[in-house]
């Protein structure tokens, strides 16, 4: 394992929560040096600590000083070094407390700042963002994509944004799942989730559903790899509740209606008098345009349901019965027009 020398900070968890700053001093296997805890209940500890690095990080600490009235025991500590620069491990008090924690390296101590951007900072950001179609989710739903984006973050949280009677609401997401009442559906959420990865920099999964526009799932962070599969595994769980027939429509307009425009091109010749073609031209164009319109109007990009957990096949399936709904009357509406205007110039 290479040189730990520097400042480290964190969090630890567990019976006791707080931040956490340590120096670590080290000569070969061998470190030290002093380590202090804010807990957010007891305050301010201060330990010596002694310890050894291998394939695993050991430190013994004792306690130096601490808040009048608190009680403290003598704290081991075990972690291991990961592939993104920080330490996480575990800790244990001979008092019986115990927890895990996570700490970061703090002002790197170089001789040479450009080996220092060199070797100690990320060569670059990674993002990934992948655009969703028109989606329908409902309670479960929500609830396992706010289970499957927490698995790789050890201390974020999820907050979730949704817009509720003309007004943007943010919450975390347990109190979002326990204060539903009142709410059955929405057509706008937002789950996000971020967290320090390394040199500062903090890893973040955005996922974004919109009424109207584009929805996206946005990753970033510095490990290449964990940004690319993260984002294609979010996109895996949430492409099942996708509709294609509404995504195809927003996409690309009804396949029924391009096939409108095409047989109008094609029977406007029957039509003789010229003002007849007009006005079938006119109407046929304003008949696309209001039931695109109104397919927008009635079918949202994204629709989330939270009155019910699991939905029935209609619920599901309503979305493209009223799109192939909508492309039946249009072509319907414009072979009837056809038929009038044909008939009224022969």
């Amino acid at each position: 394992m290479g040189n730990l020398a520097n400042r480290w900070a964190g969090r630890i968890y567990g019976t006791n929560t707080g931040n956490v700053f340590l120096d670590l001093n080290q000569e070969a296997e061998n470190i030290s040096g002093r380590l202090r805890i804010m807990d957010s209940v007891f305050g301010v500890s201060i330990y010596a600590y002694s310890g050894t690095v291998d394939d695993q990080i050991i430190l013994h600490c004792k306690p130096e000083s601490a808040d009048d009235g608190a009680q403290h025991g003598d704290v081991t500590v075990k972690g291991r070094l990961t592939p993104q620069g920080n330490i996480k491990g575990e800790w244990e008090s001979t008092i019986g407390t115990a927890g895990t924690f996570e700490i970061y390296p703090h002002d790197i101590n170089v001789t040479d700042p450009a080996e220092d951007a060199r070797g100690k900072n990320p060569e670059q950001i990674h993002n990934k963002t992948i655009h969703l179609g028109s989606v329908r989710l409902f309670k479960d739903d929500i609830l396992q994509l706010v289970s499957f984006i927490k698995k790789d973050f050890s201390s974020g949280r999820v907050i979730v944004t949704y817009t509720q009677r003309g007004s943007e609401l943010t919450k975390y997401a347990d109190d979002f799942f326990n204060q539903l009442d009142g709410i059955d559906q929405l057509n706008y959420i937002k789950l996000v989730i971020q967290e320090p990865e390394a040199y500062g920099i903090n890893r973040v999964i955005v996922i974004e559903l919109v009424a109207n526009g584009t929805s996206e799932i946005r990753v970033s962070g510095i490990n290449e790899s964990w940004v690319l599969g993260k984002a294609e595994s979010i996109y895996q769980t949430i492409k099942p509740k996708q509709n294609s027939l509404v995504t195809t429509y927003r996409k690309y307009g009804l396949n029924l209606n391009g096939a409108i425009f095409v047989a109008m091109l094609i029977v406007l010749p029957e039509i003789a008098d010229w003002k007849d073609r007009g006005i079938f031209v006119i109407v046929v164009f304003a008949l696309l345009n209001f039931l695109l319109f109104i397919h927008n109007k009635f079918i949202p990009n994204t629709a989330i349901y939270l009155e019910q957990n699991k939905p029935g096949y209609l619920k599901r399936a309503w979305p493209s019965i009223l799109s192939w709904f909508i492309a039946a009357s249009s072509s319907v509406a414009a072979a009837y027009l056809f038929s009038i205007l044909k008939n009224g110039g022969s």
